[in-house]
């Protein structure tokens, strides 16, 4: 097997060991971090829905009674592994609509001064069974919800289940411009890089971190540890001398990344 670097480059002989070890090593640990989350959001799913179907409307409670497949999955697989929480976080939200009747969305984020509506479109229900009238009035819809501040965001079956890393990133970025977070205008491109691969989910190596970059191990160790300093990242663990992995702290989940 040969190994290269994220620009081509081949990867120094000493650090190929390294770089197995620590793939064996992290692969072991991410299955069981991947167990801990999946049972973590499944409680905080659980409760979630409890808690709104309990403060419901008779129609909302009706909705929320149903089917919620795809709803679950954009927030499984998008929201969650996004931000970590539900707070704000509305299921089958009602509105009023331009004819003064009510209107569902699907999931909406609402916190201080911003609105944020995702619809999840399973292909079938919004596409093949629909009629013309249907699909205008939907649009309409959407149009009045725009214009009284809302901000709509329509995500496929296929996104949702087929690429939720990407869909995560963007989901990011609308919300955290929308709350106006501070774009990291402070960190090197290298250390923008290292952010966003540490964003791909379990601890990060200093030879992973390396092969990615293109740059030895030396450096990216360097790297991390700079960004530790800045609270971006920590160890993953207290109790070793010389940090083997690290993982995103809060403070480098909240950097809104814009390119």
């Amino acid at each position: 097997m040969r190994l290269t670097g994220g620009r081509g480059k081949k990867v120094p002989r000493a650090n190929r060991a390294e770089m197995i070890i620590d793939a064996l090593w992290g692969g072991f640990d991410m299955l069981e971090k991947s167990a801990q989350s999946n049972n973590e959001f499944e409680r905080e799913w659980n409760c979630w829905i409890e808690k709104h179907r309990s403060e419901s409307s008779p129609e909302r409670l009706r909705r929320l009674g149903e089917s919620m497949h795809l709803e679950k999955k954009f927030v499984e697989n998008i929201w969650w592994p996004a931000f970590r929480t539900l707070e704000h976080l509305y299921p089958e939200y009602e509105v009023k609509d331009y004819n003064d009747g009510r209107r569902f969305i699907d999931l909406a984020y609402k916190p201080e001064r911003i609105r944020i509506g995702f619809e999840a479109d399973g292909f079938f229900a919004h596409i093949k069974n629909i009629d013309r009238w249907e699909y205008a009035d939907n649009q309409l819809r959407d149009m009045h919800l725009i214009a009284d501040g809302w901000t709509i965001v329509h995500l496929s079956y296929d996104i949702i289940m087929y690429r939720p890393r990407q869909a995560q990133q963007l989901v990011r970025q609308i919300v955290w411009s929308r709350e106006g977070r501070p774009v990291a205008s402070n960190l090197s491109p290298a250390e923008r890089e290292a952010v966003r691969y540490g964003r791909n989910g379990g601890p990060v190596s200093p030879a992973a971190l390396a092969a990615h970059l293109g740059i030895c191990s030396k450096t990216a160790r360097k790297l991390l540890r700079q960004l530790a300093m800045k609270q971006i990242f920590r160890p993953a663990r207290t109790d070793w001398k010389i940090a083997k992995y690290y993982v995103l702290t809060q403070k480098g989940m909240d950097i809104w990344l814009d390119r």
